[in-house]
């Protein structure tokens, strides 16, 4: 059976990688430094690309404002920024959800909710007959703090400024997903 890795070309790879979201970086921009196979069937594709970013000064402190993805063509540093937030509370509520699934399913089978303050007792409980591979991160890298007693559950990911007890935060608690503010 062949690998991923030696079905992408390296001409696919810098193709793939000159139209990155959206972006029409010239062949001499992208140089691929090596192709090797990657889990389930994909590939890792390890490059030098060639671009520009554009910064202001803010009372702050200096900021990228925009990144430059092609000839003349610019795009807003924080669009990008706010999207890839986006996708990853979107995906980070997708395991949240997964992981109500499971707590309710093993309150079924139990008569209780897991019983615990760690993440890491709690995925005992759940894996792999609740939750086939589980994961203890969220998408920005923080672990899940979770709480449950018999009766109830509450399961938290810090979000997007990785600080628990925030705003940002998201919250599963007894099945329903909610902010720290209760929105």
């Amino acid at each position: 059976m062949t690998s991923a890795a030696e079905t992408l070309s390296v001409r696919q790879a810098r193709d793939l990688l000159q139209h990155l979201g959206g972006a029409n970086l010239s062949k001499d921009q992208v140089q691929i430094k090596k192709i090797e196979a990657g889990a389930g069937g994909g590939a890792i594709i390890e490059a030098q690309i060639e671009t520009a970013f554009r910064v202001q000064k803010e009372k702050s402190g200096w900021r990228i404002a925009e990144v430059r993805l092609g000839d003349r063509q610019w795009e807003s540093f924080e669009l990008i920024e706010e999207a890839v937030k986006r996708e990853k509370m979107r995906r980070t509520t997708a395991i949240l959800n997964k992981f109500a699934a499971g707590l309710q399913a093993y309150q079924q089978a139990h008569g209780q909710y897991a019983v615990t303050d760690e993440i890491d007792e709690l995925l005992d409980y759940l894996s792999p007959r609740h939750i086939p591979l589980p994961s203890r991160f969220d998408l920005w890298g923080k672990q899940f703090d979770y709480d449950g007693s018999a009766a109830s559950y509450r399961l938290i990911s810090a979000g997007p400024d990785g600080k628990r007890g925030t705003k940002d935060d998201l919250i599963l608690e007894n099945g329903i997903i909610k902010s720290e503010t209760g929105d």
